[in-house]
């Protein structure tokens, strides 16, 4: 998994299959040791049209998510069921973040861009 340096992740699982969720929470918790803390993670459960096989409650996955301090939405990639909205509420949550680093709202510059060097020495001088 490459997540250096991510502002956000998406964990997803396949709410019809108990075992992927477990290897969710694997990947959420090498996310939250290895990488940065203030990355955005959402734990989507996909296949959420197919209901009458769940084996993954969203109940289940959703005190989870609280407990881990992720964001937890149930999606369908077939019907495109909140695929949208899991994007949507990442791009939120990371403008969240920028408003809270720099309340003012405006630009922040830390560098002065290098000076130029005028040559002292002319060609017809």
């Amino acid at each position: 998994m490459y997540y250096r340096g991510a502002a956000a992740a998406i964990v997803v699982y396949d709410i019809t299959n108990a075992a992927s969720f477990t290897r969710a929470k694997k990947w959420v918790q090498e996310l939250q040791a290895q990488g940065n803390s203030n990355t955005i993670v959402a734990l989507a459960g996909n296949k959420a049209d197919l209901l009458d096989t769940r084996q993954v409650s969203a109940d289940e996955a959703k005190a989870y998510a609280q407990e881990n301090g992720l964001f937890f939405m149930e999606t369908s990639a077939k019907t495109a069921t909140n695929v949208n909205d899991v994007f949507y509420e990442i791009a939120k949550k990371l403008l969240q973040g920028q408003q809270v680093q720099n309340p003012q709202g405006g630009m922040v510059l830390n560098q002065r861009p290098p000076e130029r060097m005028v040559s002292s020495s002319s060609c017809c001088a």
